[in-house]
């Protein structure tokens, strides 16, 4: 298994531009999300808890904390996922 390493960036500005890439493709109407809690601890020590909150509200994303994700037999942590359900497109006609 080989380990890659990462440059942490921004979280809060990260955020911000990937719901925001998400909002472009699309009228929303839901996002579900499922956040590492490693994630929101991160938050609360570089103390940027409520600008995260205001982003997930900003973009109404609903959902909950997880302890990171299970891919193949790999545990991975400090990742948010979810889904974004989008209003369905008006007919052409």
């Amino acid at each position: 298994m080989v380990l890659t390493l990462a440059d942490p960036l921004d979280m809060v500005d990260h955020l911000r531009r990937k719901l925001d890439e998400l909002a472009d493709a699309g009228a929303l109407t839901d996002i579900v999300g499922c956040d590492c809690v490693l994630r929101r601890i991160e938050a609360e020590q570089k103390q940027t808890t409520r600008a995260v909150s205001a982003v997930l509200s900003d973009h109404r994303v609903i959902g909950f904390s997880t302890y990171g994700e299970q891919i193949g037999a790999l545990h991975v942590n400090h990742t948010m996922t979810g889904v974004a359900i989008y209003a369905p497109e008006e007919d052409a006609e």
